[in-house]
Parts: structure tokens; sequence; C-alpha cells
């Protein structure tokens, strides 16, 4: 299982060149950028680093047909793919946060919508858009040339939380990225894409399995906790009752999804402390949905990251936080040795 690393939105593009390097020095398998409202552009911030190395591959994560059409997405991947020399690579979503914020509808059909996405992107990337694409939901209206993109085609991949998406995407896209599952629910979305893949034209094309999950693993592990409980409210599928019942009793899960928004202030106001709920109990879902912990917890996460690898997963994307470099050197000397 290759492992990945995804950063923060807000890192100055000469960051992300800096810490891509050291990650392809440790053999980092690629580097994905947070696709935030208000921030560094994610295609754009990637550029510096395409250009200061030659193997590690790189993306933005993830992107919306809803805030950018399928087209411009295309376009700026194969501008990213050519600088980079066929190692870009792009997850498209539903993109709930910046559709939220800029107050864009999205359609009834968001399956239908993703999949026309994939197939206007994987038509592009071949150079196969030589008519035009009358989708439901999206259309390209005149014949397009990509003619101008020489390098290998890049990775197309499909984020999904629910099984529908997932054997769409297995289906379609060139691999599918499961929004943080933890391994305890993992061999249902293993299952249902690989119900997708078994419809595909050609079945034996290797599709990679990838999914986000969150690092906080520190050399202060009181602050390691602090840094998780702060992230809590985007987790599990925004803490999610169904996902929470695995862990909590139904107490627990009705205390904590009635006071949701005391979890989306402890983010905002960078504190980690949720209101009126239970430190314990904000600790016990930190373990549960990250990796949280002190150094002597990282042999305790690699065995889990294995749970993952066992399943089907091909591919795993560690959320990196504060200080990524620092993070970046305990995956670099403890995590990836483990799955060489």
């Amino acid at each position: 299982m290759d492992i990945d690393i995804i950063l923060e939105p807000d890192l100055h593009p000469d960051q992300i060149r800096e810490i891509g390097m050291e990650a392809e020095r440790y053999g980092v398998h690629a580097v994905w950028t947070s696709n935030y409202f208000a921030h560094w552009d994610p295609f754009l911030s990637l550029v510096p680093l395409a250009q200061a190395t030659s193997v590690i591959k790189l993306g933005p994560l993830a992107v919306s047909p809803f805030e950018m059409h399928p087209l411009k997405i295309v376009n700026a991947l194969l501008t990213l793919n050519e600088m980079s020399n066929g190692r870009a690579q792009v997850a498209v979503g539903a993109g709930e946060g910046n559709i939220t914020v800029m107050g864009l509808t999205t359609p009834k059909k968001i399956v239908l919508a993703i999949r026309e996405s994939i197939e206007i992107l994987t038509a592009a990337s071949d150079n196969r858009l030589n008519d035009i694409y009358e989708g439901e939901v999206f259309q390209v209206n005149v014949p397009c040339d990509f003619s101008w993109s020489k390098a290998n085609k890049p990775m197309i991949y499909g984020t999904a939380y629910k099984h529908m998406m997932m054997r769409m995407e297995g289906r379609v896209a060139d691999g599918v990225y499961i929004g943080c599952t933890p391994p305890e629910i993992i061999d249902s979305a293993i299952e249902n894409i690989n119900i997708g893949i078994s419809k595909r034209i050609n079945p034996d094309q290797e599709i990679h399995v990838n999914s986000f999950w969150a690092w906080h693993i520190k050399n202060n592990k009181e602050e390691a906790y602090r840094e998780s409980r702060r992230e809590l409210a985007w987790r599990a599928r925004k803490l999610d009752k169904e996902l929470l019942s695995i862990y909590c009793n139904p107490d627990e899960c009705d205390l904590i999804v009635d006071h949701y928004q005391a979890f989306v202030d402890a983010y905002f106001d960078r504190s980690g402390n949720v209101k009126n709920v239970p430190e314990e109990l904000c600790n016990r879902l930190c373990e549960s949905f990250t990796s949280t912990g002190g150094l002597e917890d990282v042999d305790r996460e690699i065995e889990r990251f294995k749970l993952f690898e066992k399943a089907g997963q091909t591919q795993l994307s560690i959320r990196l936080h504060d200080e990524p470099m620092e993070a970046l050197k305990i995956i670099g000397e403890r995590v990836i040795p483990a799955f060489r």
C-alpha cells in the first residue's frame, strides 16, 4: 500500500515545494493539496513542487464540478500534468464545503453529475473530446482539441462517502477516494467499489483505492489531542450518528449530535475545546476516527493502516495539520518503511 500526504490549504507554494521534496526523499507516493475557499489555489500551488521533483505525484483534493466546470478542471489538470511530466492527478467530488460557502446549488442527481464530470475529464485526457458532450447535467458544446497534452495521462479519482457513488466511480474512474472511513466499515466500501469495477469495459484494469485519514501524532501528546479535537467537526461524515454508534452508546451519540455546533466552534476558534461535551468522549472520537497520540502510539497506528491494506486499499492519504514537516518526519521514518 502506498502512502500519500494531504497538506493544509494555507501553506505557501514554497512550503509545499519544501515539504514535497522531503516527501519524495522519504518515498511518499503523492502530495495532495486541499481545495478550500479563500485559500491558495490548489493547482497553482503545486507548480513549484512539480518543477523541483521528478517522481512524486501531485494533485488537488477535492475539486467539485459545481464550483468549476469539468472542462475547466481538465484544463488546469492537463496543464499541471504537462508541467510535472505526467505526474498530475485530481480527485473530483461534490464539494459540499465550498458549495455551501458560495451559495451554489447542486443537482438532484449528484452521482450522475460526478459520473459525467469524470467522463469529460477522461475523454479530454485521452484527447477524445472531439465531439460535443451532451450530458444531463454538463455539456461541452464544441469539439475540443487536447493534442497539446503530450505527457502520460493524469490519474482521475472520484471521491465517495456512500456506496452508490463508490460503485459508479469503480466503474468509470481511475481510482476511488473514500472519505474518512474507519477500518471497521472498510470492507463494505471495498465490496461496493469492486461491484463497480466488475462492470468496467476492461475489469482487469488496475483501479486504485485511496482514503483520507487524519494524522495527529506528535512528540507532545497533549497538543496532539488538542489539535485532533479541533478538527473533529469534519470527521466521520461530520460526526454522522451511524458511524458514531460503532464506538459510542446511544446517549453519547445523542450528546454529540446535539452539540455538533460546539465541534464546529472548536474548529473556528482553533481551541480544540468542545463546550459541553466531556473531553474524554472527544478524545475517544479522536482515537476512533483519526491517528491521535504520542510517538509511542505509532506502531498501533501502523497496525491499523495494515487493516486498510488487508481490506484491499492500494493507497492511504494521511492528512497533516500543524507542523507538517515534523509529522512527515515521523511518517517517513516510521510508517512508510512498514509498507515497503
